[in-house]
């Protein structure tokens, strides 16, 4: 009687333990983050040489279904040289994108280009359900939360959304880049 005792409580305590220790094959339960505004971030996850391409990922707290304008430049003087037409990829229920994108026809990626990734609430055309989180013009965009940055000792500003652009007259959208690595050429 004894031994079965001290197996019923061992059986209980076994029990007990995988009820209230977690498995490690779970996946981590996911919690809400905030951010003090809109935020739009890209990177660059390969490029190559044959065939041509430049394949990004990126994540924003902009509404599902947005549409995220990427494409490839360089710096042209005071201007932008484009090495790629726009691409358009939807942000995922999850706040994720991703996509490939070739060169223009008679051009190659080399390295140090840019990877421009964008929001704006006319090009393309967003989904109404976007507008109607972030604003027909994109306006909703700008708002912060509402903290005073201090500068320094004497000089306190309003928080600002470091990302916003100005596209025309009072049309907002987000703006971010990353740098393109080397596709693929050999190191001289």
């Amino acid at each position: 009687m004894r031994l079965s005792c001290k197996i019923s409580v061992f059986l209980i305590a076994v029990f007990a333990a995988m009820v209230v220790v977690p498995s490690t094959s779970r996946a981590p339960s996911l919690r809400p983050l905030s951010a003090p505004t809109y935020y739009l971030a890209v990177q660059v996850v390969g490029c190559e040489q044959e065939p041509n391409s430049v394949e990004f990922r990126g994540a924003t707290n902009l509404p599902r279904g947005a549409l995220i304008t990427v494409h490839v430049t360089d710096f042209d003087f005071d201007a932008w040289k484009d090495y790629s037409d726009e691409v358009y990829v939807p942000v995922s229920e999850q706040g994720f994108f991703a996509g490939e994108i070739q060169p223009k026809k008679g051009m190659r990626f080399h390295r140090n280009l840019l990877l421009q990734a964008y929001f704006a609430p006319f090009r393309p055309r967003q989904p109404d359900s976007v507008l109607k989180e972030i604003g027909k013009k994109g306006e909703k965009l700008a708002q912060v939360a509402d903290l005073p940055l201090k500068v320094s000792a004497n000089l306190e500003r309003p928080a600002t959304n470091p990302q916003l652009t100005q596209w025309s007259g009072d049309i907002y959208g987000l703006w971010t880049i990353a740098r393109v690595p080397s596709c693929g050429e050999q190191s001289k």
